[in-house]
């Protein structure tokens, strides 16, 4: 974690608009010339000057198109110089819409943004107001007044930010707010979902050692939740100090909402939609476009392969848009994106939830009763016994 020093988000999100232009333009100029192609192939030869003149003039306009995209991001970034940096360096995630823009953007195009060094490129790590808090005890004891030696670490999912937790209570109040009742302190954690996942585990694990570090009270326990993609992050992260134990020892539970582990259905329709685009001259402009997709998108179609740790109690929380999860189509539909089957994963200890979004994961009373169960109750002795499925339905 470092400092906001010189971060210029008006400049980023210039250059995101820019590249916006860039990518969207091209299928469309693809689109353009595969018209051409049917109606001058009709026409024939003799209308073979018309073409090159239609299609020189087409050409002529997505250029400028582009251009004007990057001409106007230039100056934009250039105005921006000029202005105090407390104006610019957090001008789009010090709104609740400007974090789930930023949110969004990175889950598109996050890996490509962090290799562009883009300012609008997220930053992994604890975040309060809506604002990264760096790892020094001072800026934690601001943010976190009532710490305390219990820890729940919260990893949100694909294109999404820390404010996905708190959105959707209906003045119910956050799961880290509830928690904070029982003595527990909350951390949710931002991080690039665009990035790979493996990266984004190990970049969880460096950061956990740093947390315990410097936080403001010993640290005694730590709980993992992770909400979709970010589950896959817990398990990976856990894997990666499988081999180093340094926090992982204080670790009891991990907690898997909606995680696809055996992967996710719209991220692999989107990979095969891609490569059957990409067979036709007309439409591969089209694959382009799709493969335009983040890493971090690209991983969630394959199925997890990393053990879980030992010594952790490990619980899934599925969820089905059915009424009834033993209904035929209830696994496969699941909770809209990700199916019971998959949100299940190797997990020996399973709630399943029916009636239920993806999204609403993150504000469920039922999961709040489950996480509140599970970091108050669970022990070092209890998660030895775990070894048989225990199912709960609800």
């Amino acid at each position: 974690m470092h400092s906001n020093r010189d971060r210029n988000e008006v400049a980023g999100a210039a250059d995101v608009v820019a590249t916006a232009i860039d990518i969207l333009s091209r299928p469309v100029q693809g689109t353009h010339r595969a018209i051409n192609d049917v109606v001058f192939g009709v026409l024939g030869r003799s209308a073979a000057p018309v073409r090159i003149l239609n299609e020189g003039i087409a050409d002529l306009v997505y250029e400028a198109v582009r251009g004007g995209g990057v001409a106007a991001a230039e100056a934009v970034t250039a105005v921006s110089r000029l202005l105090p940096e407390d104006r610019v360096s957090h001008a789009v995630t010090s709104t609740a819409a400007g974090s789930v823009v930023v949110g969004a953007v990175n889950g598109l195009l996050g890996d490509r943004l962090a290799a562009e060094g883009n300012d609008l490129t997220v930053e992994l790590g604890p975040h309060h107001e809506r604002r990264i808090v760096g790892n020094d005890t001072a800026m934690l004891t601001t943010a976190y007044p009532k710490a305390t030696g219990h820890v729940a670490v919260l990893v949100h999912g694909l294109g999404e930010t820390e404010q996905a937790w708190y959105y959707r209570h209906d003045g119910r109040g956050s799961y880290g707010e509830a928690l904070a009742a029982h003595g527990i302190s909350a951390v949710c954690l931002r991080y690039n979902t665009g990035a790979g996942i493996e990266d984004n585990g190990a970049a969880l694990a460096g950061l956990l050692d740093e947390l315990i570090a410097v936080w403001p009270v010993p640290v005694q326990r730590i709980d993992l939740v992770g909400h979709s993609m970010g589950g896959l992050v817990v398990r990976r992260a856990c894997a990666v100090e499988a081999s180093r134990a340094t926090w992982l020892p204080l670790v009891r539970t991990a907690c898997y909402l909606g995680t696809p582990h055996e992967g996710a259905p719209l991220a692999t329709g989107v990979y095969h939609l891609s490569r059957a685009l990409r067979k036709v001259r007309q439409t591969a402009v089209w694959a382009d476009l799709l493969d335009v997709r983040s890493r971090g998108v690209d991983d969630l179609r394959l199925a997890t392969d990393v053990a879980l740790a030992p010594g952790i109690r490990h619980v899934a929380v599925a969820a089905t848009l059915a009424a009834d999860d033993t209904a035929w189509w209830a696994d496969a539909v699941g909770d809209g994106l990700v199916t019971l089957r998959s949100a299940r994963g190797p997990m020996t200890e399973l709630h399943t939830l029916v009636g239920t979004g993806h999204l609403a994961l993150l504000s469920d009373p039922r999961v709040l009763d489950v996480l509140t169960e599970l970091m108050a109750d669970a022990t070092p002795a209890e998660i030895d016994d775990v070894t048989e499925p225990d199912e709960t339905v609800a």
